[in-house]
């Protein structure tokens, strides 16, 4: 298994064994975190999963498709949330008594 862009262990583990729960094993087979970075390129070892779900990898498999939602841009494109006297609502983070 070769890694591509904006690949996470998760995103993996749902391609290849059709299941969020076989990221372990993925972690596990590759001396990997389950949070690790993966680097485009970077080759995997597929274990043998003792939660393989075929319908869903196949769904993947027969469309020719890759799953890539890991963003590695961080936190610093989030929006800012608002905050302070001005953001706060009445009744709900700011309680008058």
């Amino acid at each position: 298994m070769i890694i591509q862009e904006n690949q996470s262990l998760f995103d993996i583990a749902v391609q290849e064994d059709g299941s969020v729960l076989a990221v372990f094993e993925w972690a596990l087979a590759n001396g990997l975190s389950i949070t690790d970075v993966l680097e485009p390129g970077q080759k995997l070892k597929a274990p043998k999963s003792s939660f393989r779900n075929g319908d869903v990898a196949n769904y993947f498999k027969g469309r020719n498709q890759q799953v890539a939602t890991c963003s590695t841009l961080g936190n610093d494109n989030l929006p800012i949330q608002p905050s302070g006297i001005g953001a706060m609502i009445i009744g709900t983070d700011f309680i008058v008594r």
